[in-house]
């Protein structure tokens, strides 16, 4: 092969191994960011409304991609995912809607929020009981929620993909009704439920296995049965109320790439479905 087919040949491959970083998006030809404001010039301005359960790496990729593409910014909004849903449709506004579990994702596509083909998976969710560090009441089993005097939190349902997920887990073991009786207070984001139990206010939550590993030395997590936990993925997608569809695209393709995955591996989410 003659040397400039070689020369092609590396470029290409090259260019496949870039994750999240190459030359920054073009701004919109319209000058208008997802929310109608003019962005700076020569700037692109993403607008983010991400569910609560992935804010930690959330934080870290976007700032991982502003530094490689220093022409952009991203802009989040973090919230429970069926409020950022609602939000989004009556503002009509945003570029990149990426809720915590992919049952969002399906009702944002339903409403015809987000565009179906630029969806990705970028990691997944495996629910257990969350418990302040130590388990000082001894809580091994979805059981213990329901035993007296034990305090629980839950994410409020309709609001947080992680409520409607504890609602079925619960009611997949005929412990819906009895847990209740014990919940004192309801979380509207991931964020709030871990919190209710890391700063002392429930004994235990369902959350996420991964709010363990936000503040270790101060939350421990029991597992749920992986036959009985509803794992669920955290997805992302392009708005349809974007103007600049090609530059979010760019960064949700970033968030699936292999190194998008490994920002939420470095922080304790699984990039692989459980069990496999």
């Amino acid at each position: 092969m003659a040397k400039v087919g070689w020369a092609v040949v590396v470029l290409f491959v090259l260019s496949t191994l870039v994750g999240c970083g190459g030359s920054a998006p073009q701004q919109s030809t319209t000058g208008r960011t997802g929310q109608g404001a003019a962005a700076p010039a020569g700037r692109v301005r993403l607008i983010a409304f991400v569910g609560s359960a992935s804010k930690p790496p959330a934080e870290e990729a976007k700032a991982t991609y502003e530094k490689r593409n220093p022409g952009v910014t991203v802009d989040m909004t973090f919230a429970g995912s069926g409020t950022l849903l609602q939000q989004m449709i009556l503002e009509q506004t945003g570029d990149i809607y990426w809720p915590g579990s992919d049952d969002f994702m399906d009702k944002a596509e339903a409403k015809g929020a987000v565009i179906p083909e630029t969806r990705r998976i970028i990691a997944y969710l495996v629910p257990a009981i969350c418990v302040r560090e130590g388990n000082p009441k001894g809580i091994r089993e979805l059981a213990d929620l329901a035993r007296p005097g034990i305090t629980v939190g839950l994410a409020e349902a309709g609001a947080v993909c992680l409520g409607d997920v504890s609602a079925m887990v619960l009611e997949d073991v005929g412990l819906l009704a009895e847990v209740k009786r014990n919940v004192i207070t309801y979380a509207k984001s991931c964020e709030q439920t871990q919190q209710l139990v890391q700063l002392g206010e429930v004994d235990a939550v369902i959350g996420w296995d991964v709010f363990e590993k936000w503040t270790p030395e101060r939350v421990d997590s029991i597992p749920i049965p992986v036959k009985l936990a509803r794992v669920r993925n955290i997805p992302a997608a392009v708005s349809v109320y974007s103007k600049q569809r090609e530059a979010a695209q760019e960064f949700v393709d970033c968030l699936a790439s292999s190194e998008g995955k490994a920002i939420f591996a470095k922080h304790g989410y699984s990039i692989e479905p459980p069990g496999q």
